[in-house]
């Protein structure tokens, strides 16, 4: 599925991205620079953003949210390297 591209009221550009069927994502593009943001799309437009118009499109980015930004690291990160083995046995743990 292709994303959607529309301006807001301020003429500025946007393309919307579905993430999940419960979110999808506004990117800012061309000369816009504002931050992206996340939004719940309405349930009667299940998970196509083609199926609105121009102008919901505008309302449901009024109410969206900027994705929040983690000041620590993830306990998941790419930067987990696990211990070192000493015996091909592994009975030194």
């Amino acid at each position: 599925m292709s994303n959607r591209r529309f301006s807001d009221w301020q003429r500025k550009q946007w393309e919307v991205q579905v993430t999940s069927k419960s979110e999808w994502q506004f990117n800012p593009i061309g000369g816009n620079n504002a931050s992206a943001r996340r939004v719940c799309p309405p349930l009667y437009a299940g998970d196509d953003p083609f199926e609105l118009s121009e102008q919901e499109l505008q309302k449901i980015l009024g109410n969206s949210t900027t994705p929040p930004i983690s000041t620590k690291p993830s306990p998941f990160g790419d930067d987990y390297s696990p211990p070192e083995k000493k015996s091909p046995f592994l009975d030194d743990l």
